[in-house]
């Protein structure tokens, strides 16, 4: 009996970090075929010889060279950027494809899918930064999240932050506090240190959405959630950028900054959450020092568990709807994750 074929996987900005990234781990795996496309063909060549893809030039503001490219894919990962002005645009053009849609950043509101999956947040934040707490037992009184460290920018990743103004990404210094958000209620811890991160660190609160989301399914009492930096440069320099009335503006600047942190401090993401309870304390830990290859590592499990059918149809974030143990389990292995622990 004739096996098969691999179900086809067409990766959009395939030629950006974040795209080859994921597109190593889903060939590492040897049960897909790969589509890789960007705009730059010369710079689709190396990429798709060493992985045995196929290489497709594409443009996502070209309806038709899009639909072209996610005609016959099983799963379109979207790694083009800005993911917030262009997963609207891919994720359309899957669906009418017949696609389901991964996509590691993206931010959308629901929107009807069919009955495919659509998975957003397969990145380190969002997403590992909302499912890692989740291994934590329930009836905690109060979890804290510590997320940051210092890590280089791509110019379509500085998009992203810098298009995330507040407050639809989160509520600046607000806590989750018995069943909602209390706004101004924390302030810049600037020199605190904390388990797993390199020395003192710039801890801004931010309740973000993601957080705010995990509060309510877990039903904690308290939730402070903090976005950690070496130091003030690159918080200061956003909060300037988005003060400024055109952010987009400023992503040199921020890029700019996150490589002054990674020179001085290296590369290291730390995500921490510490979790109180009636009778003590428990915490996950996670440090890794290639962001980039989690996220391709977290990107890949996505897709397998969608061709898999363990994703429900409908739009959904990968922290809620990917099981957090047999995740954890499986990222523990990554060579991209350093420490994990639960």
């Amino acid at each position: 009996m004739a096996r098969a074929p691999r179900p086809l996987v067409a990766v959009l900005g395939a030629s950006g970090a974040t795209g080859r990234a994921a597109a190593r781990r889903l060939a590492a795996t040897g049960r897909v075929r790969l589509r890789l496309g960007a705009r730059d063909a010369g710079a689709l060549a190396a990429p798709a010889a060493a992985l045995g893809a196929e290489a497709v030039p594409v443009d996502a503001g070209d309806a038709e060279a899009l639909a072209g490219f996610c005609a016959g894919a099983a799963v379109v990962v979207q790694c083009a950027g800005p993911s917030l002005r262009l997963t609207p645009v891919v994720l359309a053009a899957a669906l009418a494809a017949g696609a389901h849609l991964v996509d590691p950043a993206g931010d959308l509101d629901p929107i009807p899918t069919g009955d495919r999956s659509v998975v957003l947040g397969t990145g380190v934040v969002p997403g590992l930064s909302g499912l890692l707490p989740r291994l934590l037992p329930p009836g905690a009184r109060r979890l804290d999240l510590y997320v940051g460290g210092a890590d280089r920018l791509t110019p379509a990743a500085a998009a992203d932050v810098l298009l995330s103004v507040p407050p639809r990404y989160g509520l600046s210094r607000a806590l989750w506090r018995d069943g909602g958000p209390v706004e101004a209620a924390l302030a810049v811890q600037p020199a605190v240190s904390l388990p797993g991160f390199d020395g003192p660190v710039h801890a801004v609160p931010l309740l973000t959405a993601e957080a705010q989301r995990l509060a309510a399914d877990t039903g904690v009492s308290q939730l402070r959630a903090y976005s950690v930096f070496p130091g003030p440069g690159l918080p200061d320099t956003l909060a300037s950028a988005w003060a400024s009335g055109d952010p987009l503006a400023h992503v040199d600047a921020v890029i700019a900054a996150a490589d002054a942190d990674v020179a001085a401090h290296g590369v290291a993401i730390t995500l921490l959450a510490s979790a109180r309870y009636a009778d003590g304390a428990r915490r996950t830990l996670l440090r890794s020092t290639d962001s980039l290859a989690l996220t391709g590592a977290f990107t890949a499990l996505a897709v397998t568990d969608v061709l898999a059918g363990r994703v429900p149809p409908g739009l959904g974030r990968a922290a809620e709807v990917l099981d957090p143990v047999t995740t954890a389990a499986r990222l523990s292995a990554d060579p991209s994750v350093d420490e994990l622990r639960y």
